[in-house]
């Protein structure tokens, strides 16, 4: 029985993104990787014949993973994340193509897709010295967002739309703000405030002209478009402010630097960090675990595993 996905007889790279635009609820970064995505697949496919989204099956989808993995193995993908999304990308422009009757195809169990453990060798925060140095360089406004992405790790579009008012109210009160606006997934989590805290939400407040750090009359889309342009100019980037907050954190609840930052490889770090708090390395291994779960906790993910891309 043929079926239709009412985008007629388009390419199928460019039917897919149609309907994730159309469809898919998420921020512009994560329409367009899987669009991405979705792309490098319908090239795939192409390859095998495959020239409609109808005719895209699990199977395909399934044959499709095994040859990402056997790219990862043979050293063509740098990033072993890259099977498992790219399989992850399918997914979800299908289940939007068919209102969710797709069934879905598991990276792990159905393609063989190893789940994957990064571990990195190169320290990824922002250095205080660059994260100066930007500030003078951008305008007040973004300055702000820098710092208070530095302070409480946040993702770009959470410090865009925090009302710094609000936060500040409630961190003189709690000692603790809540991320509502921008979460990933809508999650809502509270950030313990710092030290620092206070002084990063007052200056916010003070550029601050409507409900959020976005300047009033003006669309998040067009606010981001000229934060990224300023941050190209300044020749800088924003997650690597929320590397810093992670190392900042592993600092105080551990009293130890983060691996990555201390140059401990993943074998030696327990027994480094052992070494360096005078404890067992059974302590410092629980004492380990305790600081990366409330770091992932703190970054909105919930995931001890997480933190390895930020710590090491």
């Amino acid at each position: 029985m043929s079926r239709n996905y009412g985008i007629g007889s388009r390419v199928m790279s460019d039917a897919g993104q149609i309907i994730v635009n159309r469809k898919f609820h998420g921020g512009y970064q994560s329409k367009y990787d899987i669009g991405q995505r979705w792309g490098y697949f319908s090239k795939w496919a192409r390859e095998k014949g495959i020239k409609k989204m109808e005719d895209v099956t699990p199977a395909l989808v399934v044959e499709y993973g095994q040859q990402l993995q056997r790219e990862l193995d043979a050293g063509d993908r740098k990033s072993s994340s890259a099977p498992k999304n790219y399989v992850s990308a399918v997914n979800t422009v299908m289940k939007l193509a068919t209102n969710n009757e797709w069934q879905t195809v598991r990276p792990g169990k159905d393609c063989g897709i190893q789940r994957r453990v990064y571990i990195p060798v190169e320290n990824k925060a922002m250095t205080q010295a660059t994260h100066q140095t930007a500030q003078r360089e951008v305008s007040e406004r973004l300055s702000c967002l820098l710092e208070l992405q530095r302070t409480f790790g946040l993702r770009f579009k959470e410090s865009c739309l925090l009302n710094p008012k609000l936060a500040l109210k409630e961190a003189v009160k709690h000692g603790h703000i809540t991320l509502k606006a921008g979460t990933k997934g809508g999650k809502r989590r509270t950030v313990p405030c710092r030290s620092t805290g206070i002084l990063a939400l007052q200056s916010a407040t003070s550029v601050q002209d409507g409900r959020s750090m976005i300047p009033k009359n003006m669309s998040y889309g067009d606010f981001r478009g000229e934060c990224y342009a300023e941050a190209k100019l300044a020749e800088i980037s924003f997650h690597p402010e929320r590397h810093a907050y992670t190392h900042e954190r592993y600092m105080e609840i551990t009293g130890a630097p983060a691996p990555i930052e201390a140059g401990w490889s993943r074998k030696e770090r327990i027994a480094n960090l052992a070494n360096h708090l005078n404890v067992s390395e059974i302590e410092a291994k629980e004492i380990d675990r305790a600081a990366r779960l409330q770091i992932s906790i703190e970054l909105g993910h919930n995931r001890v595993e997480i933190t390895n891309a930020y710590l090491g």
